[in-house]
């Protein structure tokens, strides 16, 4: 597990929708759906997530289909052992999403050769994995 105690989600582009999940590692009855961000018409997308130790208070939603998002935040988490998952939904047209988590980026820009409709964006592995501690 990293050893990094920042935990930061940093998102910078969301076309259209973005959930982004914790699992736990110990008991993977135990995930969290961290944030739910929305946006689109070519809005700007300024969002900082940090992951800090405590209770879970519920997901951290965010419109900005209509305007731009700037916006940060802490999201608790009981301690332990997680991996991180997301989803990219897009509703139609162009695409965009772009987030770093602890300084390590992933992203899938739009591509006008390739229209992409519903869940386009997802690693679907166990890679991203953090400590809260």
């Amino acid at each position: 597990m990293s050893s990094t105690k920042s935990n930061t989600i940093k998102i910078s582009a969301c076309d259209n929708q973005l959930f982004v999940f914790a699992v736990n590692q110990s008991n993977k009855d135990l995930s969290y759906q961290i944030c739910n961000i929305k946006s689109g018409n070519f809005n700007t997308v300024d969002v900082t997530i940090a992951l800090s130790e405590g209770t879970f208070a519920g997901t951290y939603a965010l419109d900005g289909v209509n305007q731009n998002l700037n916006d940060s935040t802490t999201v608790n988490l009981p301690a332990g052992d997680y991996v991180l998952y997301y989803a990219g939904i897009n509703w139609g047209g162009p695409y965009n999403f772009d987030f770093t988590f602890n300084k390590d980026q992933y992203k899938l820009p739009n591509n006008p050769n390739q229209p992409l409709d519903g869940v386009i964006w997802s690693k679907g592995d166990n890679d991203i994995t953090f400590s809260i501690a």
